[in-house]
């Protein structure tokens, strides 16, 4: 079951990655095939040549087939031997050395068959004919002749003699025939005519006699069967237009998986060195912390257009929020005062954003929200709810005595009002935060109020948000997708556990709509560590 985990965590660093995977490739391939066409093309012919007698022949025995097949594998290493190689470079002239020549020949017999392929590889199609078909006629020429194999002129010339010694033989029988006709009509009248014809059939017999012993040795010398180490070409080279290498399609396809592989290395080794924390990181405890909730991304060029006061009613940003409405509404029943601060492991707007998007939802849903702007080092909400810059929260500190509810202002939203930061710059604000004089302005804003939210400075490398969390009830951490790192919000974690804060959760900020649901969790903490299912 773990490495089932462990794979689909894998599979999902590399899935959240693709474009790496879809570059990678492409990329591959385009240099595969950028690479084949820079090689040269060779083409190859081959050449089949029969060893041993003949199928043809009439007195063919197993021991022929034999002998055959085992004489084609010595046959198979002289044709890479520098008589036969050679002797083809020389008849066709062709440039360089016979070694040169030799890695370009491939020889294999065809197993259990007299057969050998003689194949030959160039830089055209018909120079590989060419060679395979010269080689071959090399090994031929190199080979054994039995004493009845002759050359084809030779066969010529004897099928002529036959053809003429026949007709001689037909002619003179006929003269014989006559002759006895003419020896039997001259018995009984011109018996002195006989003695002459009778030499003259002799005569004719005799030389019928010595052209049918010529004519015999004649058939005999072609009609002879090669000899066991016959050597006969059965299937010349063609030129064969498609080059054999490089192979580009095959060539693309390799450099494809090569790319896919290197690629899903960068991604998962991109995924290792990025320690921006992930839905899947919070939910896994890194942080040790339940997840309150995720809300969707807000596109807007300023800050009032990130305000779900801009969307639509029923847009996720909206959703969201309203979902997190609920979860502060259980999570705070029972408290007797609801001072809830949100902070942020690094410096930005989300928390700000945050902060005044909560404070919306909370009193659409009919609490009285009031929302403190404690961040005064780079304090944003008169900007977000578009307020005037006058007293504030810096003025009631230093002057314990004002009005608070004058320093309240009112908001578009029914039910929200907004402490902005005032217009007294401190110059110690976490002295400022942690004095008695912020207790006990919380203290009358929380009997004013039903929820009060405070927009704290980041928790790591100024004591802001550690000091100001001893004086709240509960503390929110915001962190942001994506770009907060591990090591950060870590660090932010144990700042606040150490300064005794009671950490509710964290919210995550922005995802994507069509990751909202997935980063969800059903489980939060609340206040004592007891984990509620909401």
């Amino acid at each position: 079951m773990d490495d089932f985990v462990e794979l689909r965590q894998i599979l999902r660093m590399i899935l959240r990655r693709w474009w790496i995977l879809v570059i990678g490739v492409v990329i591959a391939g385009a240099i595969g095939y950028w690479i084949s066409m820079l090689q040269t093309r060779v083409y190859a012919a081959t050449t089949t040549v029969y060893v041993g007698r003949s199928i043809q022949s009439s007195s063919l025995e197993r021991i022929d087939l034999q002998l055959g097949a085992q004489l084609a594998l010595t046959y198979a290493d002289l044709v890479r031997r520098k008589p036969v190689l050679k002797g083809a470079m020389d008849t066709l002239q062709l440039q360089g050395t016979w070694q040169g020549l030799r890695s370009r020949v491939d020889v294999s017999p065809v197993e259990n068959t007299q057969l050998l392929e003689i194949r030959v590889s160039a830089a055209s199609p018909i120079e590989a004919q060419m060679t395979a078909d010269e080689i071959a006629r090399q090994l031929i020429l190199i080979g054994p002749m039995s004493a009845g194999e002759a050359t084809e002129e030779t066969r010529q010339f004897v099928q002529q003699r036959l053809d003429q010694l026949q007709t001689n033989i037909e002619t003179a029988q006929r003269q014989v025939d006559d002759l006895e006709d003419k020896m039997a009509m001259l018995v009984s009248t011109a018996i002195d005519q006989l003695p002459e014809l009778q030499v003259q059939v002799q005569m004719l017999e005799t030389l019928i006699a010595d052209w049918d012993s010529t004519y015999a040795n004649l058939l005999a010398s072609i009609s002879a069967e090669p000899s066991a180490n016959h050597l006969a070409i059965v299937e010349s080279a063609e030129a064969n237009p498609t080059p054999i290498y490089p192979r580009v399609q095959l060539n693309v396809l390799i450099a494809m998986i090569a790319g896919l592989f290197l690629s899903v290395g960068l991604a998962i080794l991109l995924e290792y060195l990025d320690d921006t924390l992930k839905p899947a990181d919070v939910v896994g405890g890194i942080l040790g912390l339940g997840t309150l909730g995720s809300v969707s991304q807000i596109k807007g060029k300023t800050l009032q257009e990130k305000l779900i006061l801009r969307q639509d009613l029923f847009s996720p940003a909206s959703e969201d929020y309203r979902l997190l409405r609920n979860k502060f509404q259980v999570m705070c029943a029972d408290w007797p005062r609801r001072i809830i601060m949100v902070t942020s492991p690094m410096p930005g707007e989300l928390k700000s954003v945050t902060v005044a998007n909560l404070g919306i939802v909370l009193a659409q849903g009919g609490f009285r929200v009031i929302i403190v702007d404690a961040d005064m080092r780079q304090p944003v909400q008169h900007t977000l709810f578009q307020l005037p810059v006058r007293h504030g929260l810096t003025d009631l500190l230093y002057a314990p005595k004002m009005d608070v509810a004058n320093q309240l202002q009112d908001t578009d939203v029914v039910g929200l009002q907004v402490l902005a930061v005032g217009t007294l710059p401190p110059p110690h604000p976490s002295e400022l935060l942690g004095s008695a004089r912020m207790g006990e302005l919380l203290e009358r804003l929380s009997e004013q109020a039903d929820i009060v939210l405070c927009d704290s400075a980041y928790a790591v490398a100024i004591a802001d948000a550690l000091v100001l969390s001893a004086q709240v009830d509960g503390v929110v951490l915001a962190v942001e997708m994506g770009k907060t790192r591990r090591g950060i919000a870590e660090q932010a974690v144990q700042n606040l556990r150490q300064a005794g804060a009671n950490l509710l959760g964290t919210i995550l900020s922005p995802l994507p709509a069509d990751r909202v649901a997935t980063a969800k969790s059903k489980t939060l903490l609340v206040p004592g560590n007891a984990s509620s299912t909401v």
